[in-house]
């Protein structure tokens, strides 16, 4: 006989394969496009079952969308350690530029991001949800970072939390907008182009936020 944390644990993955293949379907077909024989055929399981874990196509959109906020990983948490032992500014905002943009430009990140954009009329919930636990929380930790760069002197920075939204504006308003209106560009042209990007978005940053000679012997003095 089957133990309860047996039965638990196959119930948990069975769960884990419907939401899966539900990731799949949705962002190929959008959540109107997309019916319930289509999730229950790409899971191999019955709409009995579908119906049992989540009981209808919004059930199993909601938490979906309420599991991936979840998981959403947060790569600069830590990194404010690597901030303090950059060697000059260049340096250290091309750490976080780099996995700003690699990280967020991701094919499946913006797949994901495609579609709770244009379900978020429908599910204002989600949309909020996967807002606060996504891009807001990460914006957070890229200002803690630059943080630590303003209290070096290596970039004049009054307020982190405003110059972490023009890091993210300056290395993701074109690649990321593009992918909205056009659809995710075949590798090469989209790590070509994310290559320059961040080339030239480091270069602006640092120069909106460069530590001019008077602000240094103003600081000095301070």
């Amino acid at each position: 006989m089957e133990s309860a944390s047996g039965t638990g644990r196959r119930s948990e993955e069975k769960r884990q394969a419907i939401l899966d293949a539900a990731l799949r379907v949705f962002t190929a077909n959008g959540y109107l496009g997309t019916t319930t024989d289509q999730l229950a055929a790409a899971a191999s399981v019955s709409k009995q079952t579908l119906y049992k874990y989540f009981h209808d196509k919004e059930g199993l959109f909601t938490a979906l969308i309420t599991t991936v906020s979840d998981r959403i990983h947060d790569p600069f948490q830590g990194l404010t350690a690597a901030m303090g032992t950059a060697p000059d500014s260049e340096a250290a905002v091309r750490i976080l530029a780099e996995q700003f943009a690699h990280s967020i430009m991701s094919a499946q990140v913006q797949q994901i991001r495609r579609l709770v954009i244009a379900e978020a009329a429908r599910f204002p919930d989600l949309g909020r949800l996967y807002w606060q636990r996504g891009f807001e929380r990460v914006l957070a930790s890229v200002a803690a970072c630059l943080r630590v760069l303003a209290e070096r002197q290596l970039l004049a920075i009054a307020d982190p939390a405003v110059a972490a939204q023009h890091l993210a504006g300056i290395l993701l308003w074109i690649p990321s907008n593009r992918v909205m209106f056009c659809g995710i560009p075949d590798q090469f042209e989209a790590e070509t182009e994310l290559k320059e990007v961040i080339e030239l978005g480091v270069k602006a940053f640092i120069s909106a936020y460069r530590f001019e000679i008077t602000e240094i012997q103003n600081a000095q003095q301070g």
